[in-house]
């Protein structure tokens, strides 16, 4: 590939708009990582709730007929899966980690059995008459040069993301309750002794990562793509996890650490239609993940060595 070749690709609207699709993903996961880890308790279990939705959206959308109905039972899992979590990690005192991992295993083996018993294939819902979730034209804007090319035209929980991660941000910095989930996760037994409810504010907290997560299946089941695969949510929960590592707290870093994990998938999908081994390309937005986790690494042993 020439400069002329690589100016034409990376730097058009195109590109910045295949960025934000397959970001979208990636910023669901992140956030639900983000909520649930500062008001204390972990979610790993992120991937596991995403495969989980991403299969629950598409068949609840072809039992019913209905997109909007199928994302409703997405996110109904989500937070069945939350519930679940909570109840271990809250109730029983369990270990959040072996929890979450747990999830994963459950969700990834759990899956495969429902879409065969569901469809009779291991492999795909392509049997299922699926609904998919409707691309949102914006007035006005759409019609505005490169600036329509790139914000207009996306799936409607592409909207709903950038909406939530304000609200978020919003939620966190600015409102009591912000407060409250922050002095959870750094303490909750200071937390508890000025009048904190350190159990109920968990609880919406993972709630909320719950949804975040199945928000984030349900669009690539029923945006991203029109079907559920086995094994296609290919790490971005692990991915989101990573991006809510190195912002260590931070909602804006994790918004940038998470658009930097979004831009190496977006060239992923560029340089896959090249001649590039595609094994070789795939891997391009796990070298970005582990490069990130190394940065952290050596941020907090410079900090330990102080």
């Amino acid at each position: 590939m020439n400069n002329i070749d690589i100016v034409s690709t990376f730097f058009t609207p195109a590109f910045i708009f295949v960025v934000i699709r397959v970001g979208v993903p990636l910023m669901f996961a992140s956030m639900s990582a983000y909520v649930a880890s500062i008001s204390g308790i972990p979610n790993i279990a992120v991937e596991g709730i995403m495969i989980m939705a991403a299969l629950f959206g598409v068949y609840f959308s072809a039992m019913t007929a209905s997109a909007w109905l199928g994302l409703l039972g997405a996110i109904g899992i989500g937070i069945i899966m939350a519930l679940v979590m909570a109840f271990f990690t809250m109730k029983m005192k369990a270990n959040p980690i072996m929890i979450g991992i747990a999830l994963n295993l459950f969700a990834a083996d759990f899956s495969v059995w429902l879409l065969l018993v569901w469809t009779g294939s291991k492999g795909t819902t392509a049997a299922l008459p699926s609904k998919v979730l409707p691309t949102i034209d914006i007035p006005v804007i759409k019609d505005i040069p490169i600036l329509g090319e790139i914000i207009s035209g996306h799936y409607f929980l592409t909207y709903v993301c950038i909406a939530l991660a304000i609200l978020i941000w919003i939620l966190v910095y600015k409102t009591p309750f912000g407060l409250r989930m922050k002095a959870c996760g750094l303490d909750e037994h200071t937390a508890e002794s000025v009048g904190v409810k350190v159990q109920k504010v968990r609880l919406i907290a993972i709630i909320l990562s719950g949804i975040l997560a199945a928000m984030a299946g349900a669009y690539l089941s029923m945006g991203y793509l029109s079907m559920f695969s086995s094994n296609m949510t290919a790490s971005r929960g692990w991915i989101g996890i990573a991006a809510e590592a190195v912002g260590q707290g931070n909602f804006l870093i994790v918004v940038l650490t998470t658009i930097v994990f979004a831009i190496a998938q977006g060239v992923v999908n560029q340089l896959i239609l090249t001649n590039l081994p595609a094994e070789l390309v795939n891997i391009i937005p796990y070298v970005c993940v582990l490069i990130g986790l190394v940065m952290l690494s050596v941020r907090e042993y410079q900090k330990a060595k102080k």
